[in-house]
C-alpha cells in the first residue's frame, strides 16, 4: 500500500455559481483526468490506471501557502496551519515563501545533524552494517541471503539483517540525531545529512511545493517512474533535476489556474 502525492492544475476554478459546494465541483472535474475517485472491485487495480482509489487532499491536503485562505475558492484543511490549504487558485498562493519555510528548515536541519555527526566521526551508515551482515549469512550459509522467504536459510541472513539495524540504531550518533527529531523516515540518516549544505537546502527547497507528479493544465502528466532517495549520487541528481523541472511548471502557471493536491493510493 503506498500513497502517491499528485498536483492537478486546471486552467480555472471549479464553478460554483450555482451553489455546489467547492469539494463537490472538484468531484466532477478531477474524473475525466483521474478516473472515477473510489474503486470497490476485486484484487485488480481498475483497467488503464496503476492506483486503485484518489481522494482530494487526504494525507496531502496541507499543499499550498495561501495569502486568503478565507477566500471561496479556496479549499481549507482540516487541521494544521490554517494557510495551508488543499486546493486555491495560482493567484492566492505563495509557493516562493512556501519554498523559503522549507529552505531554512532544511538548514536548520542539517546544521544540527552535522554538529552532532562532526562529534561522532566514527558513525557508519546503515549500508555498512547491512553489508557486513550479508557477508556474514552467506560465510554462515552460502546462497542464504537469495533464498526464498520462510526458509532456515533465508532466516540467517533475515537474523543477520536483523542485527545489522540494530547495530546501526545503536550507534551514539544515531541515537543522539533519533533524540533531537532528526531521523530520516525513507532511510538511513547518515546518509541523509551526508550532502553538501547548500545542495541539501536547494533539495528542500525545491521539494516544498511539488508531490510525485503534476497534471499540467492541458492534461499531460509530468512526473518520474520512481523517487529514489536511497542516496546514491544519479538518483539524488534525477530527483533535483525533476523537482526543478516541476517548479518551472508550476511558475509558469497563469494566476487563473487552480492547483488541486490529491491523495493517489496504489
Amino acid at each position: 500500500m503506498s500513497h502517491y502525492r499528485l498536483i492537478v492544475a486546471l486552467p480555472e476554478p471549479p464553478d460554483i455559481s450555482a451553489g455546489t459546494t467547492l469539494g463537490d465541483a472538484l468531484l466532477r472535474e478531477l474524473p475525466p483526468l483521474l478516473g472515477e475517485p473510489d474503486y470497490a472491485g476485486g484484487d485488480a487495480d481498475p483497467a488503464g490506471r496503476w492506483w486503485d482509489w484518489w481522494m482530494v487532499g487526504g494525507r496531502f491536503e496541507n499543499g499550498f501557502l495561501c495569502t486568503d485562505p478565507d477566500h471561496p475558492l479556496v479549499l481549507p484543511a482540516e487541521d494544521g496551519d490554517p494557510r495551508m490549504v488543499t486546493a486555491a487558485p495560482v493567484s492566492l498562493l505563495d509557493l516562493d515563501a512556501q519554498r523559503d519555510v522549507r529552505a531554512r528548515e532544511a538548514a536548520d536541519r542539517w546544521d544540527r545533524a552535522n554538529g552532532i555527526l562532526r562529534r561522532r566521526p566514527e558513525t557508519e551508515t546503515l549500508s555498512a552494517f547491512v553489508l557486513r551482515g550479508r557477508e556474514r549469512a552467506e560465510r554462515a550459509c552460502p546462497g542464504s541471503t537469495a533464498a526464498h522467504v520462510r526458509t532456515p536459510e533465508w532466516r540467517i541472513a533475515e537474523a543477520e539483517r536483523s542485527a545489522a539495524l540494530k547495530a546501526y540504531h545503536a550507534q551514539d550518533a544515531v541515537r543522539e540525531l533519533r533524540e533531537a527529531g532528526l531521523t530520516h523516515f525513507l532511510g538511513c540518516a547518515v546518509d541523509h545529512y551526508s550532502a553538501p549544505r547548500e545542495e541539501f537546502v536547494e533539495e528542500a527547497r525545491w521539494s516544498a511545493v511539488p508531490g510525485w507528479a503534476l497534471i499540467d493544465t492541458g492534461g499531460a502528466w509530468h512526473g518520474m517512474e520512481h523517487l529514489s532517495d536511497a542516496g546514491d549520487d544519479e538518483a539524488r541528481r534525477a530527483l533535483r533535476e525533476h523537482l526543478r523541472h516541476m517548479n518551472t511548471l508550476l511558475d509558469a502557471l497563469p494566476g487563473d489556474a487552480y492547483l488541486v493536491t490529491v491523495d493517489l493510493h496504489a
